[in-house]
């Protein structure tokens, strides 16, 4: 009895690690790779490092195409090494869903909401295929 709960639990945390590091989860880009590819259907996300605790965040700066990728969410993730310290930076997370077959550029830039009229810091396009 002892022999078949050993069993049955090595084979469920085997099925539980096979399933988990299957790559299964959206491909993540930055900067450095500006050339995106993803299936219809398919979710990506775009790493971009940001210091929010200095009010400088990443937003949309051109229009996307809703017929070919849509934005799903963005989420400020402060370091771990850093914490929340004034003045320690991050990375901002957007997520991105493939909707249909074509092409579209994300463009994104890096400045302050209250600061009107002034341009962004910091630009970035991603070039999107989607197949």
């Amino acid at each position: 009895m002892k022999q078949m709960a050993v069993i049955a639990v090595t084979c469920f945390v085997g099925l539980a690690l096979a399933a988990g590091c299957g790559g299964g989860g959206p491909k993540t880009y930055t900067t450095s790779q500006t050339n995106i590819t993803a299936g219809v259907g398919e979710q990506f996300i775009i790493k971009l490092e940001s210091n929010a605790t200095t009010g400088y965040q990443w937003g949309i700066t051109g229009s996307l195409d809703p017929k070919v990728v849509k934005k799903v969410k963005s989420l400020y993730i402060p370091s771990k090494t850093s914490g929340n310290i004034a003045g320690a930076g991050g990375v901002e997370e957007w997520t991105f869903q493939a909707v249909a077959k074509g092409k579209a550029v994300i463009k994104m830039g890096y400045a302050r909401s209250f600061e009107k009229n002034v341009p962004p810091i910091q630009s970035v396009s991603f070039n999107v295929t989607v197949q």
